[in-house]
């Protein structure tokens, strides 16, 4: 006679457990998922818009209940992904975002392709050239090909940070900010003198934005660094809106205002290769 076998209690909670757990709804994760959407959802608004957000407006435009978008947008200030406007209070883009965006940029410019565009930028123009986006309040350079004949003196490695208000890129930057955002950074001056041709009175730098608003590009002419010249044009995204910047840049004995129309172009070429990789 056949004795049947009878789980012990171990082996039947066991059992139990493994059923239980193969009849769980996959919604059951669908709550986390949701709130990592949202959180993403806040961030990609606040990144895309051209000014400071009122969590109101952020709450209205993603469709999300009041407590609730307080509660993401709070959580997000507490990791650095977000900042209060100091002005308005509003919601603008936090420090860990951005260093997070640079990152990310950096690695994506280390592809092969991206590389190959100013590489070539370079060939063509038989100088130096770089590509930096804005972080806090410096210029970070995601990528550079140096020309042979460089200046080993003026070498600048990727991840070099330089200043906003006496180098192309920076001043570019400076000039499409919007308005109110410019103008707080034009009254944080007077500005540090790099070299006896740097533009430290806030007034004047004002004015030299809006020329570079107008015409497009923006030059550094021996404002950083006494001897050298150079020219940046900006890599627009989708939206058209300036978030990176292609630069040339050589001694002035061989670049100077007389050869800006010649660059101009080239540079262009290579911002508008270089636009889909920056979204």
């Amino acid at each position: 006679m056949k004795t049947r076998s009878t789980p012990t209690p171990d082996a039947a909670t066991a059992t139990a457990t493994a059923t239980a757990t193969a009849n769980v709804p996959d919604d059951a994760a669908k709550p986390k998922a949701a709130a990592t959407d949202r959180t993403f959802a806040i961030l990609e608004l606040v990144a895309s818009a051209s000014g400071p957000l009122a969590v109101k407006t952020i709450g209205t435009t993603l469709g999300l209940p009041k407590p609730t978008a307080h509660r993401l947008v709070n959580s997000l200030i507490e990791k650095g992904l977000l900042a209060r406007d100091l002005e308005t209070r509003d919601v603008i883009i936090g420090v860990e975002a951005a260093r997070l965006a640079v990152g990310i940029l950096r690695a994506s410019l280390s592809r092969a392709p991206v590389r190959s565009v100013l590489r070539a930028v370079s060939a063509e123009l038989g100088e130096t050239c770089n590509v930096g986006v804005l972080d806090g309040g410096d210029v970070v350079y995601l990528d550079r090909v140096e020309v042979e004949h460089w200046p080993l003196r003026l070498q600048f490695g990727v991840g070099s940070r330089v200043p906003m208000h006496c180098t192309a890129m920076g001043k570019l930057f400076l000039a499409t900010l919007p308005d109110g955002m410019r103008s707080r950074l034009l009254a944080s001056g007077p500005f540090s003198a790099q070299t006896a041709h740097t533009l430290t009175d806030p007034d004047a730098l004002a004015a030299e934005l809006e020329r570079i608003a107008a015409r497009g590009y923006s030059l550094d002419d021996e404002e950083y660094v006494v001897g050298v010249f150079c020219v940046a044009v900006p890599i627009l995204s989708s939206m058209g809106r300036t978030v990176a910047a292609i630069a040339v840049q050589a001694p002035k004995v061989r670049l100077s205002h007389d050869r800006v129309e010649q660059v101009l172009p080239i540079l262009r070429r290579g911002a508008e290769a270089l636009s889909a990789q920056f979204g």
